[in-house]
């Protein structure tokens, strides 16, 4: 697989033993693109939880080298306090990481600890708990907060320190259906300004379809690291990794085996498109905060600063999780829809529409105003 881009993270011949001897890294060579969506996949205990630990500079290897922006990562003070400015580390369990008793608190302190204004702080503060949508839950007690909640919470203290490499460790553990949709649109909203994202998941169908570069870990060995369509291609390796193919996939190659198409689909919506033909779409009507007017179909939203807009103006949707889907699903049914949409987010609607067009069918989508 060829990535033109630089590298922002990259281990290698990364080893690591636990006290008791445990080798729980094992030449462990990866590198991570800057600007990439990264997803590790692997069974319990292949060693994700610990390579993350090395990359924000909680481990330090047993040998080998782990470098960020081409710089090996010094375990000094100074050092680790560079690297944790711009790599955060969103733990599995949030209650190994939140620490304060009130909401605010716990996600200020790493800004306050970077030295910054207390207007920025404030700032930072405010734009985190609106992404995670939890603004009205700023001066709760965190122990009065559900475990989903109290994840929520981690997610934003990482967010607030406008980290260049976001990374979440098996992130929707233990979320609702919508909340696991809405942490990916947050992980979507991070990666559209810059950043880096990593994450580890169980859930193929996800890596398949969010991420850019999918890893394979299994036993502390890496596997496999490619596209998602390469990696699950790998049969071999899905077995020893204990690794389901993703039914988007599957429906891909026996497309493809069977003469109908040789388009690789990476969601629902795009793969059906070949059972669709003569379908008439409708049109996409896009609307950013601010409007009011009238919408037409079902009415989705993607972005936290349509969701506060929505929200604070009672504004009824049908479509709170992923939306830019499920619009694209009403319209190649033949309907229209509408979408609240960031600007700073048209790239993910732009992806999708290209992969609709890729099956030659075309979606209009007229601007609101």
């Amino acid at each position: 697989m060829k990535i033109e881009m630089g590298t922002i993270l990259e281990t290698k011949d990364l080893n690591y033993r636990y006290e008791g001897g445990k080798h729980a890294l094992k030449n462990v060579s990866v590198k991570i693109p800057t600007g990439c969506k990264v997803a590790f996949v692997g069974p319990n205990g292949a060693g994700k939880s610990t390579l993350f630990m090395h990359f924000n500079g909680i481990l330090k290897q047993t040998d080998g080298i782990v470098e960020y922006n081409s710089k090996k990562v010094e375990h000094s003070k100074k050092g680790l306090i560079e690297l944790r400015k711009d790599v955060t580390f969103v733990m599995q369990n949030p209650d190994d990481q939140i620490f304060n008793v009130i909401v605010e608190d716990d996600i200020a302190f790493g800004p306050f600890n970077l030295d910054l204004p207390m207007d920025e702080i404030r700032k930072r503060v405010d734009e985190a708990l609106k992404m995670v949508g939890m603004e009205n839950e700023r001066k709760r007690p965190i122990h009065h907060l559900s475990f989903g909640q109290r994840k929520r919470i981690a997610v934003a203290s990482a967010l607030a320190m406008h980290p260049k490499v976001l990374i979440m460790d098996e992130p929707t553990a233990g979320l609702d259906p919508e909340m696991v949709h809405r942490l990916y649109e947050i992980a979507d909203e991070v990666n559209m300004s810059g950043s880096t994202v990593i994450i580890s998941t169980h859930d193929v169908e996800t890596a398949y379809s969010w991420a850019d570069l999918v890893i394979v870990l299994v036993n502390g060995e890496v596997l496999a690291q490619g596209t998602p369509a390469e990696v699950f291609s790998m049969k071999d390796v899905l077995d020893k990794a204990g690794l389901s193919v993703p039914m988007v996939h599957g429906l891909n190659e026996f497309m493809s085996t069977n003469g109908r198409s040789n388009i690789y689909g990476r969601t629902m919506s795009t793969v059906l498109l070949n059972m669709r033909r003569g379908v008439i779409p409708g049109t996409l009507y896009v609307m950013r905060p601010g409007y009011t007017g009238k919408v037409y179909g079902r009415t989705g939203v993607y972005g936290s600063a349509s969701r506060s807009f929505i929200e604070s103006n009672n504004i009824t949707i049908q479509l709170g999780f992923n939306a830019i889907e499920r619009c694209v699903e009403d319209i190649l049914n033949g309907n229209d829809a509408s979408l609240y949409l960031d600007t700073s987010l048209d790239h993910v609607l732009d992806r999708k529409l290209l992969d609709v067009a890729a099956h030659g069918i075309t979606i209009a989508v007229e601007e609101c105003h």
